[in-house]
Parts: C-alpha cells; sequence; structure tokens
C-alpha cells in the first residue's frame, strides 16, 4: 500500500495518512477517512506547498509524489522534489551560494530533467548550468588557496634567508671589531711600556730615512680595510642571490594567485546571472 502523510485531520488535528490505493483519507488517531474527492489536485498541491513552507519535507515529498503519479510531468511536482531533498523551502537558497550544496548530478534534478515537458525542461537544465558554474567557482577559490599557502611557505624560507644575511654580516662586523679593538689595545700597551720622546725621535728617523717602511705600513692598512670592506660585500652578493630564486618563485606565485582569483570573480558573477536567469523563466513561482 502507498500511503501519502500530508494534510492534517480536521476532526482530531492528527496528521493523516493517504492510501493511494483507496484513494482514501485515514487518520490513525481517530479513525475518520475522507474518499478520494476531499483531495482534489489543487487540495495536494495546496497541502504540499503549505508542508515546503513549513519546512515539513517530508510531508511535503509525499504529497509531491502523490501529484506525478497523477501527472510524471507535472513541473511543481518534480521541482518540489528537488527542493525536499534539498532541504529548501524555494529556490531563493539558490541565490546564498555560500550555503548550496547540492551537486549538478543530483538525482531528483536530472529525473525533473528527464521527465518534464519540453516548455520547463530550459528552466531546470539552467538550474543545472547554474550548479555546475557554482562548482568551477569553488574548484578556483580551493586552487587560489592552494597558491597561497604554497606562497606562505615560500615566504618564510625567504625570510629564514633574510635572517641568516643579518646574521652573518653581523657577526662578520662584530668579529672585524674585535680584531680592531685587539690592535687597538696592543699599540695602547706598546706605547704605555715606551718613552714617549725615544718614539718620537725614532719616528722622525725612520720618517726622514725610511719611506719604503712607512709605505709598506700604508700598503697594509690599506690592504687590511679594503679587504674588510670587500669580504662584507661578498658576503652580502652571496646571500642576495641566494634569495632570487625564492623572490622569483614568490613573484610567480602572486601572479598566479592573482589570476585565479580574478577567474574566481568572473566565475561567481556568471553563477548568479544564471540563477537569475531561471529565476525569471520561472513558469510558477516556488511554493
Amino acid at each position: 500500500m502507498a500511503v501519502l502523510k500530508s494534510n492534517l485531520c480536521p476532526t482530531c488535528g492528527g496528521l493523516l495518512d493517504i492510501d493511494l490505493d483507496k484513494q482514501m483519507y485515514i487518520c490513525p488517531f481517530c479513525g475518520v477517512s475522507f474518499d478520494y474527492e476531499y483531495f482534489r489536485e489543487d487540495n495536494v498541491k495546496e497541502v504540499a506547498s503549505k508542508a515546503v513552507r513549513r519546512s515539513e519535507f517530508g510531508s511535503a515529498k509525499d504529497a509531491f509524489d502523490f501529484m506525478l503519479s497523477k501527472d510524471p510531468h507535472d513541473f511543481e511536482a518534480l521541482r518540489g522534489l528537488f527542493l525536499c531533498k534539498n532541504k529548501w523551502t524555494d529556490m531563493d537558497q539558490m541565490h546564498h551560494d555560500s550555503e548550496v550544496q547540492v551537486s549538478a548530478d543530483e538525482p531528483t534534478l536530472l529525473n525533473a530533467i528527464e521527465k518534464c515537458r519540453p516548455e520547463h525542461k530550459a528552466y531546470f537544465e539552467k538550474v543545472r548550468e547554474a550548479l555546475k558554474e557554482l562548482r568551477h567557482y569553488r574548484d578556483l577559490k580551493a586552487e587560489a588557496k592552494s597558491i597561497s599557502k604554497k606562497k606562505e611557505k615560500v615566504l618564510e624560507t625567504l625570510h629564514g634567508i633574510q635572517d641568516e644575511h643579518y646574521t652573518t654580516t653581523h657577526l662578520f662586523t662584530e668579529f672585524c671589531d674585535e680584531i680592531r679593538q685587539m690592535g687597538a689595545k696592543a699599540i695602547e700597551a706598546v706605547i704605555s711600556l715606551t718613552v714617549i720622546v725615544p718614539l718620537m725621535i725614532i719616528g722622525y728617523s725612520i720618517w726622514q730615512r725610511s719611506w719604503g717602511i712607512i709605505i709598506a705600513i700604508v700598503i697594509i692598512a690599506a690592504l687590511i680595510i679594503g679587504g674588510y670592506h670587500l669580504i662584507k660585500f661578498l658576503i652580502a652578493k652571496y646571500l642576495e642571490k641566494s634569495m632570487v630564486p625564492y623572490e622569483k618563485e614568490i613573484a610567480e606565485l602572486t601572479e598566479q594567485y592573482d589570476a585565479k582569483n580574478a577567474e574566481a570573480v568572473q566565475s561567481n558573477k556568471k553563477y548568479k546571472d544564471l540563477v537569475q536567469e531561471f529565476m525569471d523563466m520561472d513558469p510558477v513561482p516556488s511554493p
């Protein structure tokens, strides 16, 4: 026996069962029954519409199934089963794309496309096209998110190299500073252990007679200072060069992310346009 649970008993208020074989309403609570004439087609549609609006999807589905038993091509019943399957009270739910979880291959939608009348096929096909576009939009957003995560990892690596750059340069500078300080202390010690005047006389004698030694000292000092700055420069250049591949990868990932994001924006717009299109061609307003 096929049973349709749909309306309330006018006697006791209990939920009525409908025996499709006997074509009668039966109240399991008070035993009252109503013949087939009680639930004319218009009445069943009203029952189904009210059940959907109240989110009583079980009762609504039974009513829509009953309508399809009389007319397998009924637009409202075919769409109603799609609503019940997704627990939607109306098709306006499609406007809230973040909450739409239904697939374009939902059986109730495919059945509606197959069973509906020719003049209604475009409506259901447009619904399916919109759901396909929504899937495409979500795929694009997922790809953009994946690219963003990859970029974050590369940035972490780059920041690590930059920290290494700073640390290496800083340590080298500190090392050279310590060497200079040690040299200055050694000179101070020598000065403190000698007589200033003799040193001045010796210095004057060297100045007069030993240009070669003075020039050698100047050259050595220049080599030390120049070597310090050259080594520091080479270290900086080496570390900067090591960052180039990562900077290039970040630039490429940024470009990919922007492209995917722009494509996703266009896809979302297309989805919303498709939703509006089938809403505009709706032959019968949603329940």
